[in-house]
Order: C-alpha cells, then sequence, then structure tokens
C-alpha cells in the first residue's frame, strides 16, 4: 500500500469514528478516534522525520572474481534520522538476487553487515536500485524510499583444471617459441634491461620491474621473437547448437574457458600472447586490435575481462565478414595460433588457412562433438577427402544466416589436416561446477 492510500484511509476512519462519537457518542467510538487519529499522527511524524542522506558503501576483495568463486560483500550503512527508529529493513537488489537484512536502531545511525554470493556465471553485473523500509511498530505505517546500487563486479571465466589430461591440450606453450631465449645450461638468458630514455612504453615488463625497484624494458630483438595467438571465434554459424540469446550454451562456454586456460598458461610462463575475439558476422568493434605482449597482471586481467563479455554474435545476412587477416601482421613469424570454435565454418576456414600460409603453427581446438565423431569416423572422413579433392583451391561460398552441415566441416577439417593444422578436439572436456545463484547471509 502507498503512503498516500494509506493517508487517505486513516483520514477516512478518523472522520468516520469522529462522526460516530458526535452522532451516538459513547467511550468506545471515542477511543477509536483517538487512537486512529494517534495513528496518523505518528504516520507523519515518521515520514518527516525519518532517515535522511542515507548512504551505503559496498566493500568487496575485488571487483573482479572467477566464475565458481564466491564473493564476500561488507555493506556499511548509514543514515541521518531526528527521531529513535523502532525498524528499518535494507534490501539489496545484488547480482546473485534481493538480500534482505533487518535492524532495530533506536538512536544508532550506523550498521555493517556482510553477505556471500555463490554460483555467478561469468559476465559482467551491476548492483540495481535497492529500497530501505521504516515504520512502526505494528506496520501500519511503513515508509520506503529508493537506494543506490551501481556497484560493478565482473566475472571472469575460471583458470582452474579440468583434468588430468590437460597437458595433451595446451602442451608446453613456449615450446619452440621460447628455445632462442634460453642459453645452452637451460637458463633464460637476458631479456630486460634498465628503462631508457626513449624506449616506448609498451615495451615496460612490470613484473621485472616490481622484483628491481627499477623499471625494466625488453630488449628491442625479443619484440620481433615469436608469440600466442588466441582467437575466440564468436561467429553464430560456428556452433551447431542454437543459441537463444543467453550464456547458457555450452560449447561457447567451454571455448571461453579454454581461451582463459590459455592466457594463463601463457602468463605463468612469461609468453607474449595476443587475445582475438572474432566474429564471422559483427560485433568484432574496437577488439580488432591484439593485446601486445600481454605479460603484465593488468593486461591478463584486462583479456579475462573481454571473456567475461564475450557472447555469440548474432547471424545477420547484410553483414560482411570481418575476419579480417590485417590481425596476424601483427604475429611475428613462427608465432602459434591457437584457435578456439565449436565447429568450422567458411569463414574461420579462410582465415586459418591464410595464418597457415604466413608460416604460423596454427593448432585448431573444437568443442562440438558432432562433427568431430563424422570427422574421425573413416566412411565420413573418406568423403571428406573426396570433396576436399573436388573443392581444393576454391573459395568456399559463404553461408551468412545458415549453419555449414556436417559434411561441410568435415571437409574444411580434413582440408586443414591436410594443410598441416593439428585438428584437436576438446568436446569432451567439462565444465567447472559452477551451483545455483544464491545470496546468502553472513552476519555482521
Amino acid at each position: 500500500m502507498s503512503t498516500f492510500v494509506q493517508r487517505l484511509l486513516n483520514i477516512a476512519l478518523s472522520v468516520a469514528f469522529a462522526s460516530l462519537f458526535v452522532w451516538h457518542g459513547g467511550k468506545t467510538a471515542l477511543f477509536l478516534f483517538v487512537v486512529t487519529l494517534l495513528i496518523g499522527a505518528s504516520g507523519w511524524i515518521i515520514q518527516i522525520c525519518g532517515p535522511r542522506n542515507i548512504h551505503i558503501r559496498r566493500h568487496m576483495h575485488s571487483e573482479r572474481m572467477m566464475s565458481g568463486e564466491e564473493a564476500h560483500v561488507r555493506v556499511e550503512l548509514e543514515f541521518e534520522s531526528h527521531i529513535p527508529l523502532l525498524w528499518i529493513v535494507l534490501c539489496e537488489n545484488t547480482p546473485a538476487g534481493v538480500h534482505r537484512k533487518c535492524f532495530f536502531p533506536g538512536m544508532r545511525r550506523q550498521f555493517t553487515y556482510q553477505y556471500q554470493l555463490s554460483g555467478l556465471r561469468r559476465g559482467v553485473y551491476e548492483w540495481g536500485k535497492g529500497r530501505l523500509y521504516w515504520g512502526d511498530i505494528f506496520g501500519w505505517n511503513t515508509l520506503s524510499v529508493e537506494t543506490v546500487g551501481d556497484t560493478p563486479l565482473i566475472v571472469v571465466p575460471s583458470v582452474t583444471g579440468y583434468g588430468e589430461n590437460d597437458s595433451n591440450v595446451f602442451g608446453a606453450t613456449g615450446e619452440g617459441l621460447m628455445s632462442e631465449r634460453r642459453n645452452s645450461h637451460g637458463k633464460r638468458s637476458p631479456e630486460f634491461r634498465e628503462y631508457q630514455h626513449g624506449d616506448p612504453l609498451g615495451r615496460i615488463h612490470w613484473k621485472s620491474t616490481a622484483k628491481t625497484g627499477r623499471l625494466q624494458t625488453f630488449l628491442p630483438e625479443m619484440m620481433d621473437s615469436p608469440s600466442l595467438g588466441i582467437l575466440v571465434y564468436e561467429g553464430q554459424s560456428g556452433y551447431e547448437q542454437p543459441w537463444n540469446g543467453s550464456s547458457d550454451h555450452p560449447a561457447f562456454e567451454r571455448v571461453v574457458s579454454m581461451a582463459a586456460r590459455w592466457i594463463q598458461r601463457a602468463a605463468l610462463e612469461d609468453m607474449p600472447y595476443h587475445l582475438w575475439m572474432g566474429s564471422g558476422d559483427a560485433h568484432v568493434g574496437d577488439q580488432e586490435q591484439p593485446i601486445r605482449y600481454s605479460i603484465q597482471s593488468d593486461h591478463r586481467n584486462l583479456s579475462l575481462d573481454q571473456l567475461a563479455e564475450a557472447q555469440i554474435a548474432p547471424v545477420s545476412s547484410d553483414s560482411p565478414s570481418l575476419m579480417e587477416t590485417t590481425r596476424l601482421e601483427y604475429m611475428p613469424s613462427g608465432s602459434r595460433i591457437v584457435v578456439l570454435s565449436g565447429r568450422m565454418d567458411a569463414d574461420l576456414h579462410e582465415w586459418i588457412l591464410y595464418a597457415a600460409s604466413l608460416g604460423h603453427t596454427v593448432e585448431v581446438q573444437l568443442t562440438e562433438l558432432a562433427v568431430l565423431s563424422e570427422f574421425n569416423s573413416n566412411t565420413d572422413r573418406q568423403q571428406s577427402m573426396d570433396l576436399a579433392h573436388h573443392t581444393d583451391g576454391k573459395r568456399y561460398p559463404r553461408t551468412s544466416g545458415a549453419h555449414a552441415t556436417q559434411s561441410q566441416s568435415s571437409a574444411w577439417l580434413e582440408q586443414l589436416y591436410r594443410s598441416g593444422v593439428n585438428v584437436r578436439p576438446v568436446a569432451s572436456r567439462s565444465l567447472p561446477p559452477l551451483g545455483k545463484v544464491v545470496v546468502t547471509d553472513v552476519g555482521a
């Protein structure tokens, strides 16, 4: 019931009992009139002298968390009030649901309590607007005011292990690419030197700077050494399972999780890497430029933030392909490129062939099982070889707005295999369990 309706009802009852007392008299009618009058007066006092200048501060260990982790939130509530308050209820519109906390303030004006969020999927979240309620002892006069949200929270993909055989999937990230950086004794040869006037800021190596206390930069020749490229394919034609606009798409979530594992592995091994968010249909946008030499934790977090916002691009029949090959110009010759997708499509197939023709080592990791089963079967494999033979050297027609058939995908995979591209299935790897999305009170 709104405050206006409460006031009208109180006034109506007061007038009714006053009329009854004047017309009929009696102590009962007088008592009812006085009670309704006091209730109305207390309502006006609570409204006029109630909480003002409400400030809510939320504190978390970090504004970034991994999916599957728990986020502990400490809330500080502060307000002004000219009268003692019997009770207040603060409703917080958190990313995991509505959390309610009741207090009995009296003359207190500051409160601190905590709750935790769990089960959040990857994404970018924000606290919505909440409400603060207060009223009289019986709840006859209940008032509320809107509270501010806007606290951000980024949930990035988990980089924890999936299984015991991950070494077969990831291998040694720096194997071959980092060999020229090691001397004959197996130790790293000097890669950094102290900062000199005129060195580009992009060459600063922050990890070594933190260890030595002085600015350290990459050696100039290191900037041309091979690196790792990670392509997360967002085109809807790269995924057989229909996408309903939600984030609950197992094949794509597995792609994002594998990309996070590659980023973590590259950061642990001090491997320069590029992260590309690629789409055959739309919304590459400002992610076209790669993140160059992102060894520092800040750059790793930036990459994980991009993965947190990744989503399958909707199919658009009139959108040109945005799988530009210019991004490969940033890659030194001999670099390793990992392509993550659910299945193969025409745009991705041509892009991979071009990358392989530049001398890069390309590895394709697919997260949908259907096309891989067909690719691995002997009968369909022979059909794919025949189809690839007839279509070899030709530009495949672009099937914008429709998914490629399994036979087409198998043919593309076979041609990539014959071109020296390593095709590896990762569809059998389960995603880390996340549990139910809940918000739990953990007390003050």
